[in-house]
Parts: structure tokens; C-alpha cells; sequence
């Protein structure tokens, strides 16, 4: 007697380990866990990429940052050096008795105006032809 196949007759379903559905539910796992192990394979270096490129921005910006600070730095001591060069021009001898001259109308004071201190104390000469 000659048999074939037929699709509509199945084996009876065996239990245990060698099955064909533990077999099934054995890659079923493996698959899975491999999947998994990939997916958090690619996951962990997206991240990392992602982070790289995060800390690489961050450190252009800041030294963009950096540079504008500096030629800022740079501004403010040379109008620094300036202000001090303009406060001795302005606090110069020569330059206050030009203006008390000129705007002030001021001058040597007469002799009988000098008064001529001498350790703390008038001079008793001066004090009596002061009189």
C-alpha cells in the first residue's frame, strides 16, 4: 500500500522537551533575546552619539563664548588704560592752575595773604608784622 501525504492529517501533538512546539517556543526565545540584545545594542550607541554630539556643541559654544569674552576683556583694559592716562591729565599741577587762571580768575596771593606755618604753628615773626 502506497501513502501519501496528506495535509489535513496531522500528527498527534507529542508533550515534552523534543516537541516540535518547544522546539517552536526554544527559538521563539532565542529570537527574541537576540532581538532584545540588538535592540539595546543600538539603543546604548544612538545614546552615546547622541551624547558626543551634545558635549561637542556644548564645547563650540562655549568657546564661541570664550572668544567674544576675551576681545570683550581686550576693549575694556585699553578703555581702562585710557580713563587712567585722561584721570593724571586731569589731575596734573599744571593743568588745575590753568584752570583756576582762566575760569577762576585766580592768582598768586599777595605777600600780606601767605601765611608760613612752621611745625604746626605760625611763625612768631610773620604773626607780628601780620598785625
Amino acid at each position: 500500500m502506497i501513502h501519501s501525504f496528506d495535509p489535513t492529517l496531522r500528527a498527534a501533538p507529542r508533550s515534552g522537551p523534543g516537541s516540535p512546539s518547544a522546539i517552536r517556543r526554544g527559538i521563539d526565545k532565542r529570537g527574541l533575546a537576540n532581538f532584545a540584545a540588538t535592540a539595546l545594542a543600538c539603543l546604548l550607541v544612538a545614546a552615546a552619539m547622541l551624547l558626543h554630539a551634545w558635549v561637542r556643541t556644548r564645547v563650540t559654544e562655549q568657546g564661541y563664548r570664550l572668544s567674544r569674552l576675551s576681545a570683550e576683556y581686550r576693549d575694556l583694559s585699553r578703555e581702562h588704560e585710557l580713563l587712567q592716562i585722561k584721570a593724571a591729565e586731569m589731575k596734573s599741577p599744571q593743568r588745575i592752575e590753568e584752570l583756576a587762571r582762566t575760569r577762576l580768575s585766580m592768582g598768586p596771593p599777595s605777600l600780606d595773604r601767605v601765611v608760613v606755618l612752621v611745625g604746626g604753628a605760625m611763625r612768631a615773626s610773620l604773626v607780628a608784622s601780620a598785625r
